[in-house]
Protein backbone atom coordinates (compact mmCIF):
# COMPACT_ATOMS: atom_id res chain seq x y z
CA UNK A 1 0.00 0.00 0.00
CA UNK A 2 1.60 3.19 -1.21
CA UNK A 3 1.54 6.67 0.30
CA UNK A 4 2.42 10.03 -1.21
CA UNK A 5 4.20 12.54 1.01
CA UNK A 6 5.53 15.94 0.07
CA UNK A 7 7.15 19.10 1.33
CA UNK A 8 6.63 22.17 -0.84
CA UNK A 9 8.40 25.53 -0.83
CA UNK A 10 6.60 28.52 -2.33
CA UNK A 11 8.06 31.29 -4.44
CA UNK A 12 9.54 34.34 -2.76
CA UNK A 13 7.06 37.16 -2.48
CA UNK A 14 5.47 39.83 -0.34
CA UNK A 15 2.84 37.98 1.66
CA UNK A 16 -0.09 39.74 3.25
CA UNK A 17 -2.35 36.73 3.56
CA UNK A 18 -5.18 37.75 5.83
CA UNK A 19 -7.87 35.09 6.00
CA UNK A 20 -10.43 36.84 8.15
CA UNK A 21 -12.15 40.19 8.16
CA UNK A 22 -9.96 43.06 9.33
CA UNK A 23 -10.05 43.95 13.00
CA UNK A 24 -10.46 47.70 13.16
CA UNK A 25 -7.99 49.46 10.89
CA UNK A 26 -5.34 46.74 10.97
CA UNK A 27 -5.05 43.55 8.89
CA UNK A 28 -2.73 41.19 10.70
CA UNK A 29 -0.73 38.19 9.58
CA UNK A 30 -1.05 34.94 11.45
CA UNK A 31 2.13 34.25 13.40
CA UNK A 32 3.51 31.32 15.39
CA UNK A 33 6.71 30.62 17.34
CA UNK A 34 8.92 28.23 15.38
CA UNK A 35 12.19 27.05 16.95
CA UNK A 36 11.57 29.77 19.55
CA UNK A 37 11.49 32.50 16.89
CA UNK A 38 8.48 34.32 15.46
CA UNK A 39 7.43 33.29 11.94
CA UNK A 40 4.41 34.14 9.85
CA UNK A 41 2.15 31.24 8.95
CA UNK A 42 -0.71 30.07 6.74
CA UNK A 43 -3.15 27.49 8.04
CA UNK A 44 -3.58 24.07 6.48
CA UNK A 45 -7.30 24.84 6.15
CA UNK A 46 -6.51 27.83 3.92
CA UNK A 47 -4.40 25.60 1.65
CA UNK A 48 -7.18 23.00 1.50
CA UNK A 49 -9.64 25.78 0.66
CA UNK A 50 -7.39 26.88 -2.21
CA UNK A 51 -7.13 23.30 -3.46
CA UNK A 52 -10.91 22.91 -3.53
CA UNK A 53 -11.27 26.25 -5.31
CA UNK A 54 -8.71 25.11 -7.93
CA UNK A 55 -10.80 21.99 -8.59
CA UNK A 56 -13.93 24.10 -8.90
CA UNK A 57 -12.27 26.41 -11.44
CA UNK A 58 -10.96 23.40 -13.39
CA UNK A 59 -14.45 21.91 -13.69
CA UNK A 60 -14.16 19.04 -11.20
CA UNK A 61 -17.43 18.23 -9.36
CA UNK A 62 -17.14 19.72 -5.87
CA UNK A 63 -19.76 19.55 -3.13
CA UNK A 64 -18.90 22.92 -1.59
CA UNK A 65 -18.95 25.59 -4.29
CA UNK A 66 -17.35 28.94 -3.49
CA UNK A 67 -19.25 32.08 -4.49
CA UNK A 68 -16.66 34.84 -4.91
CA UNK A 69 -19.36 37.53 -4.98
CA UNK A 70 -20.90 36.69 -1.61
CA UNK A 71 -17.84 35.06 0.06
CA UNK A 72 -19.89 31.98 0.95
CA UNK A 73 -19.92 28.27 0.21
CA UNK A 74 -22.94 26.56 -1.28
CA UNK A 75 -23.35 22.92 -0.23
CA UNK A 76 -24.67 20.91 -3.18
CA UNK A 77 -25.59 17.68 -1.37
CA UNK A 78 -25.99 17.60 2.41
CA UNK A 79 -25.82 13.80 2.37
CA UNK A 80 -22.30 14.00 0.87
CA UNK A 81 -21.02 11.64 -1.81
CA UNK A 82 -17.30 10.75 -2.05
CA UNK A 83 -17.89 8.94 -5.34
CA UNK A 84 -19.51 11.94 -7.01
CA UNK A 85 -17.55 14.80 -5.44
CA UNK A 86 -13.77 15.05 -5.45
CA UNK A 87 -13.64 17.23 -2.31
CA UNK A 88 -15.79 14.79 -0.32
CA UNK A 89 -13.41 12.02 -1.38
CA UNK A 90 -10.05 13.77 -0.90
CA UNK A 91 -10.77 16.21 1.93
CA UNK A 92 -13.45 14.32 3.85
CA UNK A 93 -16.45 15.78 5.65
CA UNK A 94 -18.44 15.78 8.85
CA UNK A 95 -22.21 15.84 8.39
CA UNK A 96 -24.14 16.22 11.61
CA UNK A 97 -27.71 16.51 12.66
CA UNK A 98 -27.91 18.09 16.09
CA UNK A 99 -29.56 16.07 18.80
CA UNK A 100 -33.14 17.12 19.30
CA UNK A 101 -34.38 18.00 22.74
CA UNK A 102 -38.07 17.60 23.30
CA UNK A 103 -39.56 19.18 26.41
CA UNK A 104 -42.83 17.77 27.70
CA UNK A 105 -44.50 20.12 30.10
CA UNK A 106 -46.95 18.84 32.68
CA UNK A 107 -48.64 20.30 35.71
CA UNK A 108 -46.48 21.48 38.55
CA UNK A 109 -45.14 18.70 40.70
CA UNK A 110 -47.63 17.88 43.45
CA UNK A 111 -46.04 17.52 46.92
CA UNK A 112 -47.35 13.97 47.33
CA UNK A 113 -46.38 12.86 43.76
CA UNK A 114 -42.67 13.68 43.21
CA UNK A 115 -42.48 11.64 40.00
CA UNK A 116 -44.75 14.01 38.15
CA UNK A 117 -43.83 17.38 36.76
CA UNK A 118 -41.58 18.71 33.98
CA UNK A 119 -39.80 15.95 32.02
CA UNK A 120 -37.08 16.02 29.36
CA UNK A 121 -36.90 13.56 26.49
CA UNK A 122 -33.73 13.41 24.40
CA UNK A 123 -33.52 12.11 20.85
CA UNK A 124 -30.05 11.06 19.75
CA UNK A 125 -28.69 12.97 16.72
CA UNK A 126 -26.92 11.52 13.70
CA UNK A 127 -23.32 11.98 12.58
CA UNK A 128 -21.96 11.09 9.12
CA UNK A 129 -18.15 11.47 9.18
CA UNK A 130 -15.56 10.59 6.55
CA UNK A 131 -11.86 11.02 7.18
CA UNK A 132 -10.14 12.75 4.30
CA UNK A 133 -7.41 11.03 2.32
CA UNK A 134 -5.32 14.21 2.30
CA UNK A 135 -3.69 15.91 5.26
CA UNK A 136 -2.03 19.33 4.97
CA UNK A 137 0.31 20.86 7.53
CA UNK A 138 0.49 24.50 8.56
CA UNK A 139 2.77 26.51 6.27
CA UNK A 140 5.66 28.24 8.06
CA UNK A 141 7.68 31.15 6.70
CA UNK A 142 11.23 30.22 5.82
CA UNK A 143 12.55 33.42 7.40
CA UNK A 144 11.76 35.23 10.64
CA UNK A 145 8.91 37.72 10.72
CA UNK A 146 10.32 41.23 11.13
CA UNK A 147 7.16 43.17 11.89
CA UNK A 148 6.87 45.09 8.63
CA UNK A 149 3.66 47.01 7.85
CA UNK A 150 2.20 49.24 5.19
CA UNK A 151 0.00 52.27 5.89
CA UNK A 152 -2.71 53.34 3.49
CA UNK A 153 -5.51 55.88 3.32
CA UNK A 154 -8.73 55.71 1.37
CA UNK A 155 -9.37 58.30 -1.33
CA UNK A 156 -11.94 61.05 -1.03
CA UNK A 157 -13.27 62.50 2.18
CA UNK A 158 -11.32 61.38 5.23
CA UNK A 159 -12.66 60.25 8.60
CA UNK A 160 -11.42 58.17 11.54
CA UNK A 161 -11.62 54.98 9.45
CA UNK A 162 -9.63 56.37 6.52
CA UNK A 163 -6.23 55.09 7.66
CA UNK A 164 -5.54 51.38 7.29
CA UNK A 165 -2.44 49.26 7.84
CA UNK A 166 -1.44 45.77 6.66
CA UNK A 167 1.20 43.49 8.10
CA UNK A 168 3.27 41.85 5.38
CA UNK A 169 6.24 39.52 5.13
CA UNK A 170 8.72 39.15 2.28
CA UNK A 171 9.42 35.43 2.44
CA UNK A 172 8.76 31.91 1.21
CA UNK A 173 6.53 29.34 2.95
CA UNK A 174 7.07 25.60 3.32
CA UNK A 175 4.45 23.03 4.21
CA UNK A 176 3.95 19.28 4.12
CA UNK A 177 1.15 17.05 2.93
CA UNK A 178 0.28 13.36 3.17
CA UNK A 179 -2.05 11.48 0.83
CA UNK A 180 -3.31 7.92 1.27
CA UNK A 181 -4.53 6.86 -2.22
CA UNK A 182 -5.90 3.62 -0.77
CA UNK A 183 -8.56 5.66 1.03
CA UNK A 184 -9.77 7.30 -2.18
CA UNK A 185 -12.95 6.06 -3.82
CA UNK A 186 -11.28 6.99 -7.11
CA UNK A 187 -7.53 6.47 -6.92
CA UNK A 188 -6.93 8.46 -10.10
CA UNK A 189 -7.81 11.59 -8.13
CA UNK A 190 -4.26 11.49 -6.83
CA UNK A 191 -3.35 13.29 -10.06
CA UNK A 192 -5.88 16.06 -9.40
CA UNK A 193 -4.31 16.52 -5.96
CA UNK A 194 -0.82 16.82 -7.44
CA UNK A 195 -1.98 19.17 -10.19
CA UNK A 196 -3.80 21.33 -7.65
CA UNK A 197 -0.86 21.60 -5.28
CA UNK A 198 1.37 22.57 -8.20
CA UNK A 199 -1.03 25.31 -9.31
CA UNK A 200 -2.73 26.97 -6.34
CA UNK A 201 -2.24 30.70 -5.87
CA UNK A 202 -4.96 32.33 -3.77
CA UNK A 203 -4.80 30.69 -0.36
CA UNK A 204 -7.44 32.61 1.57
CA UNK A 205 -10.96 33.85 1.13
CA UNK A 206 -12.67 36.83 2.73
CA UNK A 207 -10.65 40.02 2.36
CA UNK A 208 -7.55 38.56 0.70
CA UNK A 209 -6.93 40.86 -2.27
CA UNK A 210 -3.17 40.33 -2.44
CA UNK A 211 -1.45 38.34 -5.17
CA UNK A 212 1.01 35.85 -3.70
CA UNK A 213 2.22 32.85 -5.69
CA UNK A 214 1.62 29.85 -3.44
CA UNK A 215 2.62 27.29 -6.07
CA UNK A 216 5.93 25.54 -5.31
CA UNK A 217 9.26 26.93 -6.38
CA UNK A 218 10.86 23.71 -5.09
CA UNK A 219 9.52 20.39 -3.88
CA UNK A 220 10.48 17.10 -2.27
CA UNK A 221 8.00 14.29 -2.92
CA UNK A 222 8.16 10.77 -1.52
CA UNK A 223 6.29 7.81 -3.04
CA UNK A 224 6.66 4.95 -0.60
CA UNK A 225 5.08 1.95 1.08
CA UNK A 226 6.13 3.36 4.45
CA UNK A 227 3.55 5.02 6.69
CA UNK A 228 5.67 7.98 7.80
CA UNK A 229 7.06 10.83 5.66
CA UNK A 230 10.28 11.84 7.52
CA UNK A 231 10.67 14.91 5.29
CA UNK A 232 8.32 17.63 6.55
CA UNK A 233 9.83 21.13 6.85
CA UNK A 234 13.02 19.97 5.15
CA UNK A 235 13.98 23.32 3.60
CA UNK A 236 16.29 25.84 5.26
CA UNK A 237 17.63 29.26 4.45
CA UNK A 238 20.67 30.24 6.51
CA UNK A 239 20.60 33.94 5.60
CA UNK A 240 18.56 36.34 3.50
CA UNK A 241 21.42 36.55 0.99
CA UNK A 242 21.54 32.77 0.39
CA UNK A 243 19.11 30.61 -1.58
CA UNK A 244 17.07 27.90 0.21
CA UNK A 245 18.57 24.43 0.43
CA UNK A 246 17.48 20.96 1.55
CA UNK A 247 18.21 20.39 5.21
CA UNK A 248 21.13 18.26 6.32
CA UNK A 249 18.66 16.18 8.35
CA UNK A 250 16.94 14.90 5.19
CA UNK A 251 20.24 14.24 3.47
CA UNK A 252 21.37 12.25 6.49
CA UNK A 253 18.10 10.24 6.43
CA UNK A 254 19.03 9.11 2.91
CA UNK A 255 22.70 8.54 3.66
CA UNK A 256 21.99 6.25 6.62
CA UNK A 257 19.28 4.36 4.72
CA UNK A 258 16.21 5.45 6.70
CA UNK A 259 14.80 6.90 3.46
CA UNK A 260 15.55 5.23 0.14
CA UNK A 261 16.79 7.76 -2.38
CA UNK A 262 14.76 5.98 -5.04
CA UNK A 263 11.57 7.00 -3.19
CA UNK A 264 12.31 10.73 -3.57
CA UNK A 265 11.41 13.10 -6.39
CA UNK A 266 13.11 16.47 -5.95
CA UNK A 267 12.38 19.35 -8.30
CA UNK A 268 12.69 23.09 -8.78
CA UNK A 269 15.42 25.58 -7.90
CA UNK A 270 16.61 23.54 -4.91
CA UNK A 271 17.62 20.73 -7.30
CA UNK A 272 20.41 22.81 -8.85
CA UNK A 273 23.78 21.20 -8.10
CA UNK A 274 22.09 18.70 -5.78
CA UNK A 275 23.45 15.15 -5.65
CA UNK A 276 21.60 12.53 -3.61
CA UNK A 277 22.13 8.83 -4.24
CA UNK A 278 19.35 7.18 -6.29
CA UNK A 279 16.99 10.18 -5.94
CA UNK A 280 15.02 11.42 -8.97
CA UNK A 281 16.26 15.00 -9.34
CA UNK A 282 14.95 17.46 -11.91
CA UNK A 283 15.46 21.18 -12.38
CA UNK A 284 11.94 21.50 -13.77
CA UNK A 285 8.88 21.18 -11.55
CA UNK A 286 6.63 19.89 -14.32
CA UNK A 287 9.21 17.28 -15.29
CA UNK A 288 9.41 16.13 -11.67
CA UNK A 289 5.66 15.62 -11.34
CA UNK A 290 5.30 14.00 -14.75
CA UNK A 291 8.00 11.45 -13.96
CA UNK A 292 6.39 10.64 -10.60
CA UNK A 293 2.95 10.26 -12.18
CA UNK A 294 4.25 7.54 -14.48
CA UNK A 295 5.48 5.55 -11.49
CA UNK A 296 2.14 6.06 -9.69
CA UNK A 297 0.28 4.78 -12.75
CA UNK A 298 2.40 1.63 -12.70
CA UNK A 299 2.19 0.99 -8.95
CA UNK A 300 -1.55 1.64 -8.61
CA UNK A 301 -2.38 -0.07 -11.91
CA UNK A 302 -4.17 3.01 -13.23
CA UNK A 303 -4.97 4.10 -16.75
CA UNK A 304 -2.19 6.18 -18.23
CA UNK A 305 -2.65 9.86 -17.45
CA UNK A 306 -2.38 12.65 -19.98
CA UNK A 307 0.55 14.92 -19.06
CA UNK A 308 -0.49 18.57 -18.80
CA UNK A 309 0.69 20.79 -21.63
Amino acid sequence: MYHLFGNLLTHYGSASLNHGQSKGNVSTLQKVPWHDKLHSTVSGDAIRWALRYYWQKQGYPVNRVWDADTFTHQLIDGNFDPVRFIDDDVLGYMGTEAAKLEIIEEESEPPDQPDKGKKLKKTKGKSIPRLGALGVNRAISLTLYNGTMTFNAKSGEKDRTSLHSNEYHNTRYQYGFALDPNHLKDKSRIFAVLDGLMSIRKVGGNNNVFCYDFSPESMVLRWTEKNSPHLFYCFEQHSLELEPIISSDLIEEVEVGDIKGSELWIGGKVAKNLHLKDAHIFRGREQTVTDLKRVIVRDLNLTEFQPSS
